[in-house]
């Protein structure tokens, strides 16, 4: 079995290389390393180029046309049975194939989705988003996520890929959540929590909030298309509007006495901890097992970060189902397929 590995890069001369030497020192014969260059301006392709001699095979693309167009160039240059993605600004054991080798010995797996850690966790933001989303992915095992997929480490039979006409460079919304609901419904497709990558998270608020912001627009989008009958892409909107009519009717009753207000003040309360206070345990039992620094500075954040994503999440996800206007945020590169596309969408 050959592994075709994707990496899609664009202005990544900083991150590059530490991604390529991790790659080239994974354990695993029959693989092959592919970059995608998207039109960088910067010295990512000469980074890239110091690694020819190591088997590292270089796609240059003459023009910026965003993620999903970057992977479609390298599957299109891919020999291998099973098409690899992750990004450029990550770090993989020299296990990682392996790990997702024994998966597909079931001929019904057409994809195996693994776990991402903050790869800078000396910042106590990144670090507790990071704890977040392996709270979410792994103690859960994505059972409250609808998508099992993430491009930083995902793994796909390339017939399957190809069956479905690679990469979507048309829709907006991330390529790996829109791939993942289509595998779904064709073959079984896999979550494994204990193979890990590491990867940069934004140790910012703006950060956070900029990325879970264009996520929930994205979907916004996808509802606009067709209003999907997933209970699980309705739970997150659901739950934080439920959140903020339960403290309305709370303020709302308070002249009312307490028998009128003590409703929506248990159901408020109860929404909050849900959405907040009940990570902070668990994530502490995480970082004392894994004897992390700055534990109370990543608890703290992350007693606080649930509720600041959702509310991010769900906001996006209002403008994006009226195609409203994002006050001048601009999507990273990582976040948007197609820069074009984008801009029709946002001024409609």
């Amino acid at each position: 079995m050959k592994f075709s590995i994707l990496i899609p890069a664009y202005n990544e001369e900083k991150s590059i290389s530490a991604c390529l030497n991790s790659l080239v020192s994974v354990e695993y014969s029959d693989k092959e390393i592919i970059v995608i260059d998207d039109a960088s301006a910067d010295n990512t392709v000469k980074e890239v180029e110091k690694f020819a001699s190591r088997g590292v095979i270089l796609v240059k693309r003459e023009k910026n046309g965003g993620r999903a167009a970057a992977l479609n160039s390298g599957l299109f240059a891919a020999t291998g049975d099973i098409v690899v993605t992750t990004d450029a600004d990550t770090i993989v054991s020299s296990n990682w194939l392996e790990k997702v080798q024994h998966h597909f010995g079931d001929e019904k797996v057409v994809a195996v989705g693994g776990a991402y850690r903050a790869k800078n966790n000396e910042h106590p933001l990144a670090n507790a988003t990071s704890v977040l989303d392996q709270i979410l992915n792994g103690t859960f095992n994505k059972t409250v996520i609808p998508n099992k997929l993430s491009g930083v480490n995902t793994a796909i039979r390339k017939k399957t890929l190809l069956d479905l006409h690679g990469f979507n460079e048309e829709s907006w919304w991330s390529e790996d959540s829109e791939l993942g609901w289509k595998l779904d419904k064709i073959g079984k497709v896999v979550y494994d929590p204990e193979n890990v990558v590491y990867t940069e998270y934004p140790d910012t608020w703006s950060g956070i909030w900029k990325r879970k912001f264009f996520w929930g627009y994205a979907m916004g989008l996808k509802f606009r298309e067709k209003l999907p009958l997933r209970p699980k892409l309705w739970l997150r909107p659901m739950l934080f509007m439920l959140l903020f009519t339960s403290l309305f009717a709370f303020f709302a009753t308070l002249p009312f006495g307490i028998k009128m207000f003590i409703i929506p003040g248990v159901v408020f309360g109860c929404l909050l901890i849900l959405l907040t206070v009940i990570y902070v345990p668990l994530g502490a039992v995480l970082l004392i097992n894994r004897r992390e620094k700055n534990i109370i500075k990543t608890l703290s954040c992350l007693s606080i970060l649930p509720i600041v994503r959702e509310f991010a999440y769900v906001y996006g996800m209002f403008f994006g189902f009226l195609k409203g206007r994002t006050s001048g945020i601009k999507p990273s590169w990582k976040e948007k397929m197609n820069h074009k596309d984008f801009e029709r969408n946002i001024v409609k």
